[in-house]
């Protein structure tokens, strides 16, 4: 039996719902394709789930395991889910040297050099990668984004130290938390863009109030750790905005327009955390 190199937690949704190229719904492709790219000689995947969704599931290709995910998601985000920190602990519990996470709705087209690339750099520091955006299944190509990367890889003694409670997959900040916590520890992250890593465009599905709220998760993780911030030299606008948003996320109750002020600024913030990552980015052809 092949030892696993690497372990990577997901979430695959119940159902997958995604515009195809003549009006049809592409989601159910796109959902088991999307799951039967991950394994790989060494690649082990575990997707975390809500109980209840577990039954759902029984399509799952070799290499594939659903675990039952701890609750209290829905209760504060509105929706079920799973948390990152659950997600992590279980990767970490596989005792692969390389773990991570890639979320459900990213089809890895990575031969085994790519592969083995991503794997010999993220034994030594945190691997970020963009998605590349295609408009339908059979694209070879399209454009990066750059605001968010939906396949994490680290070494598992850096997965053991990030502390992700509070964030669930499926609900924005936390991969941006994962880079932040890991810099402010002095960890090296990396960014990396990658074609293999593809993501069939959709509307998005944001929802104002579990934006707002993991955002808060985030600032309330950050705030006693502002001297450290200082020291990454963001610069003073990114500090600026992150001594406002902590301000804001301690004082919820109060009302108008801090939802709106906290949108604006957190937008701004996400972009400075960007720019921060992508001093040290590369691409895999």
């Amino acid at each position: 039996m092949r030892v696993t190199e690497v372990a990577l937690a997901t979430s695959i949704p119940p159902a997958m719902r995604r515009p195809g190229p003549g009006g049809e719904d592409a989601g159910p492709a796109w959902r088991a394709a999307c799951a039967a790219s991950w394994p790989a000689p060494g690649w082990r995947v575990l997707t975390i789930n809500p109980a209840e969704e577990i039954g759902t599931l029984a399509d799952l290709p070799p290499g594939v395991t659903a675990i039952p995910a701890q609750p209290g998601v829905a209760e504060t985000f509105g929706r079920p889910g799973t948390w990152v920190s659950d997600a992590l602990a279980q990767v970490v519990a596989t005792r692969a040297p390389v773990v991570g996470i890639v979320n459900a709705d990213i089809r890895l087209d990575l031969d085994a050099a790519r592969r083995a690339a991503l794997l010999d750099r993220a034994r030594t520091r945190i691997i970020a990668c963009n998605r590349m955006d295609v408009g339908h299944a059979g694209q070879d190509s399209g454009p990066f984004y750059r605001y968010g990367y939906d396949l994490v890889l680290m070494p598992r003694a850096c997965a053991q130290r990030i502390d992700m409670r509070g964030f669930a997959l499926g609900v924005p900040w936390w991969d941006y938390w994962i880079l932040l916590d890991a810099l402010l520890q002095g960890m090296p992250v990396e960014v990396v863009q990658c074609a293999g890593v593809r993501h069939l465009a959709h509307q998005a599905a944001w929802q104002r109030p579990a934006w707002l709220a993991a955002l808060r998760s985030m600032m309330a993780h950050l705030a006693p750790r502002r001297a450290a911030l200082s020291r990454l030299g963001m610069g003073i606008i990114a500090e600026a905005t992150a001594d406002l948003l902590a301000a804001v996320a301690a004082a919820p109750e109060e009302g108008y327009p801090l939802p709106d002020l906290a949108e604006t600024a957190g937008t701004r913030f996400g972009i400075e955390v960007v720019r921060l990552a992508e001093r040290n980015a590369w691409t895999l052809e």
